[in-house]
């Protein structure tokens, strides 16, 4: 009987040091698995709100202001879609230039020759009283002469001659130019049976003639030729922009458009800046259906020195301002800060949006330590800061790694 329990108890002893040999290779396993990665949560921050000061607009007239990196801020008008006349110029050099595109450094080439079909067309805008640039047969032009020629002097004869140029002709550049604009945005926009605008079967709306605007803006070659006031061209020579706004109130372009259908319609850029130090803002605007383009002209500034007054530089996010935290498993909850100041312009009574970025992170890390970005995000200037932790993350202590819980 004496021995049975002496096995029993053996027995025992054997299962308890079992037991203890696993517990202690489950605590070793454990003191060496590797510390978790530590997941941050974000703060919401949202930019300040103020009541936006009235636009002067247009009375009556259908029209729209934006800026870069903003996108449509307002509109006025039913947005119903008008004719656009040579505002229309606009889709054909950015839809020619989808096949053949330029950049600043490649401007001399290619060379188009202009030939007598050329010629006919011009000889059919001067029947029509259109605005025209002279051509001749054999004529050597290159595609960035041809963008002044219908850019600036805004020549009718010189964008149909372009778009058979690049598509072999005007019907197949129309089926180009509405698949175009369709790509970039334009739903209330239609591309007629001409490239220069004069006829009024192209139209569209304020709301889209700022979307055209700011890809007009994003071309660097467009975006040289509308600020340009006057260039040199074979044939003719000086040629004038008839934007006789340009350069008055920070205006760089963009195009204007009259004819007896239109009206005058008037597509506008300005650059403007809130302080020495900040981001220039560029603003777009757009008046469409005015009885003249002398009516559009005169609504244009009073119309964008309103809009100049809605813009202020703001500070969105200050240095050391908490935009997340860690939770550490073994220790306090982690603020983490930002390490300067954001400051951006802000448009009244419209939210900027802000993006705080921040990424999981391994013990141990120090204060130095780029843990995220926080920015707000548009095409003007899209500032930023680095986020950093409020206080270092140490290693977790021997107890918590062997029993992975707080004590």
């Amino acid at each position: 009987m004496s021995r049975r329990r002496s096995s029993l108890a053996n027995h025992r002893s054997l299962i308890y040091l079992i037991v203890l040999l696993i517990l202690v290779g489950l605590l070793i396993f454990n003191f060496f698995r590797p510390l978790p990665a530590l997941y941050p949560t974000t703060n919401k921050i949202t930019s300040p709100i103020t009541v936006p000061n009235p636009l002067i607009w247009p009375t009556g007239k259908e029209a729209a202001i934006g800026a870069v990196g903003f996108g449509i801020l307002t509109t006025n008008g039913a947005q119903t879609q008008l004719p656009i006349a040579s505002v229309a110029k606009l889709i054909t050099a950015l839809t020619v230039l989808q096949k053949y595109p330029l950049s600043l450094n490649q401007l001399q080439t290619p060379v188009i020759t202009m030939t007598n079909a050329d010629v006919a067309i011009y000889n059919q805008y001067v029947a029509e009283q259109g605005s025209v640039v002279k051509v001749l047969p054999g004529e050597q032009i290159s595609e960035y002469q041809v963008l002044e020629a219908m850019l600036m002097p805004s020549a009718n004869n010189m964008a149909d001659s372009l778009a058979i140029w690049a598509y072999g002709s005007l019907p197949s550049y129309t089926l180009a130019a509405n698949q175009y604009i369709k790509s970039i945005g334009l739903d209330q926009t239609t591309v007629g049976a001409d490239a220069s605008g004069f006829l009024p079967s192209t139209t569209s709306t304020a709301h889209d003639l700022i979307l055209l605007g700011f890809q007009a803006l994003n071309n660097p070659v467009i975006a040289q030729i509308v600020n340009q006031t006057q260039a040199n061209l074979p044939v003719v020579g000086v040629v004038k922009n008839v934007n006789w706004l340009l350069g008055n109130d920070g205006i760089i372009g963009i195009k204007t458009g009259n004819t007896n259908q239109a009206g005058g319609v008037y597509l506008f850029a300005a650059s403007d800046k809130l302080s020495v130090s900040s981001p220039s803002i560029e603003i777009v605007g757009s008046i469409v259906g005015t009885t003249t383009l002398q009516d559009a002209i005169n609504a244009c500034l009073p119309l964008l020195n309103s809009a100049k007054t809605n813009f202020y530089l703001a500070t969105i996010i200050k240095r050391n301002e908490i935009v997340g935290a860690y939770k550490i498993p073994w220790g306090a909850t982690d603020p983490a800060i930002s390490v300067n100041d954001i400051a951006s312009p802000i448009w009244k009574g419209v939210k900027t949006p802000i993006i705080t970025s921040l990424q999981a992170v391994y013990a141990p890390v120090s204060t130095t330590t780029t843990v995220g970005v926080v920015e707000v995000p548009g095409q003007f200037s899209s500032p930023k800061t680095s986020i950093v932790l409020q206080r270092p993350i140490s290693i977790a202590p021997w107890w918590w790694r062997i029993i992975r819980h707080k004590l």
